[in-house]
C-alpha cells in the first residue's frame, strides 16, 4: 500500500473510496493544487453501488449485499467544508509509482456509465490493492499481463481513497432519497463514502478484457489486456493498514489516473 500526503488527527473527515476499475481525472487551481476530481465508471455493464459507513477503515468491508445500486449517469458529491479548511493537496502528492497514470491528456470519450465530480481536492491521495501487472504464461514463463504502447510501466492500484478534512456536510447529488439519507445531517463526525464498480465481481478473461477495452476506449488508449491481472494481497499479508485482513473482493481491473 502507498500512501501520499499527511491528514492531522480530526473529527470531521470523509474519506471516499473507489474500488475497482476507474478512470480519475483531477482538476488542478492556479497553484497546481488539486482543486476538484471527476470520475467516469467505463461503459462495460458492470452494476455500480454506493455504500456509506459512519466510521474511517469500517471493519468488517462492507458485503456486495450492502450497497445502494447506482443508475448511469452523472453524479456530483458537494462537500461542504469549514472556512479554514485547507487547499487540496498538489497534483505531486498522487504517487505515480503505484498506478496507471496517463501522462498525454487525451480528450474523454462519452462511453462512460458513471461521472461523479467531486467538487473540493482531498488534503491526502492513498492507493492500495497495488499488484505488478505480470503473471506467468502456460509454460512458467514471466508476462505482462498488458500489451501496447499505454501499458503500465510498473504498478497499477485499484483502490483509491481521498480523504478530505474539515467536513461539516456533504450531499451526493443525482442519488435517490435512500441514498442521501445515510448521511448524518447535522454532519456527526467521521464516514467512508465506497464507490463499488463491479457488484458482484465476474472472474473470466473475457470479462476483464472486456472492462480494459472499455477503460482504454474512454480514455483513448492504445491498451489490451493479454493475460489476466494477478489476485489483490491475500488477507492477512502483506498487510494492507487501511484493511487489514478485511477488503478481500477481486476487480477484474484498476484505476487509470488521467494527469492534467
Amino acid at each position: 500500500m502507498t500512501t501520499t500526503g499527511s491528514v492531522a488527527a480530526s473529527v470531521s473527515q470523509l474519506d471516499v473510496v473507489f474500488d475497482g476499475t476507474w478512470v480519475i481525472a483531477p482538476r488542478l487551481d492556479g497553484n497546481q493544487n488539486i482543486a476538484g476530481v471527476d470520475i467516469y465508471s467505463p461503459e462495460c455493464g458492470h452494476p455500480l453501488g454506493v455504500y456509506f459507513a459512519n466510521e474511517l477503515n469500517p471493519n468488517p468491508w462492507p458485503q456486495p449485499g450492502a450497497f445502494y445500486m447506482l443508475d448511469p449517469h452523472s453524479y456530483t458529491l458537494n462537500i461542504q467544508r469549514g472556512a479554514r479548511a485547507p487547499a487540496g493537496i498538489q497534483i505531486t502528492g498522487i504517487d505515480q509509482s503505484a498506478n496507471h497514470c496517463l501522462q498525454s491528456k487525451r480528450p474523454i470519450a462519452n462511453n462512460w456509465d458513471l461521472l461523479l465530480s467531486i467538487n473540493a481536492g482531498p488534503d491526502k491521495w492513498t492507493s492500495g490493492d497495488t499488484i505488478v501487472p505480470q503473471t506467468t504464461d502456460a509454460h512458467g514463463n514471466p508476462v505482462a499481463c498488458f500489451s501496447g504502447r499505454d501499458s503500465p510501466n510498473g504498478k497499477v492500484s485499484s483502490l483509491q481513497t481521498l480523504s478530505f478534512t474539515g467536513v461539516t456536510a456533504i450531499n451526493l447529488l443525482g442519488t435517490s432519497a435512500s441514498v442521501q439519507a445515510l448521511f448524518p445531517a447535522p454532519w456527526s463526525g467521521s464516514g467512508t463514502l465506497i464507490f463499488e464498480d463491479e457488484i458482484p465481481y465476474i472472474p473470466t478473461l473475457q470479462h476483464e478484457r472486456s472492462a480494459i477495452f472499455a477503460m482504454a476506449n474512454l480514455a483513448g488508449l492504445d491498451l489490451a489486456l493479454d493475460y489476466p491481472l494477478p489476485p489483490r494481497p491475500p488477507a492477512g499479508g502483506p498487510a494492507d493498514p487501511l484493511h487489514p485482513a478485511l477488503h478481500t473482493t477481486s476487480s477484474c481491473g484498476h484505476s487509470l489516473i488521467v494527469m492534467p
